[in-house]
């Protein structure tokens, strides 16, 4: 299923730095997690420890969303869904340009050193087919 991303949704998929990404634990409780996130015009990639709760999540449940934040006032919530797979393990996130692009200077003033982040090596590629949004101010 394709879906078309409004300018608005391509531009904070693009352009925020974090998200809530939800998952499905085994009892079936839905997990946030906050996380770091590149848009790639279609998908959603996300790095992720390998032994992760949410890899096993998406692993037993692939059914996921991820959340961007409001502007404040509850306006301009953007929540894409789809399904995520294990698109990579061993994958070095530092060797991955758009995550780098995106990540290279938060990361390093938030004092991550290169060895943090390469523990990050697993990539989870979310297939968006929902896009649900509440409407901007303005």
């Amino acid at each position: 299923m394709t879906v078309e991303f409004t300018q608005e949704v391509s531009s904070r998929l693009l352009a925020d730095h974090s998200g809530w990404l939800t998952t499905v634990a085994k009892s079936g409780q839905p997990v946030p997690r906050l996380v770091w996130f590149y848009f790639d015009g279609n998908d959603v990639i996300v790095y992720s420890e390998p032994n992760a709760a949410k890899v096993r999540h998406v692993r037993n449940h692939p059914r996921v969303s991820l959340n961007l934040d409001s502007d404040g006032t509850g306006s301009g919530v953007i929540v894409v869904g789809g399904v995520a797979t294990v698109d990579a393990e061993n994958a070095n996130p530092l060797q991955d340009e758009r995550y780098r692009a995106k990540y290279g200077e938060l990361a390093g003033s938030l004092g991550f050193t290169d060895e943090f982040l390469s523990a990050y090596n697993l990539r989870l590629k979310i297939s968006v087919d929902k896009v649900w949004t509440t409407p901007t101010e303005g």
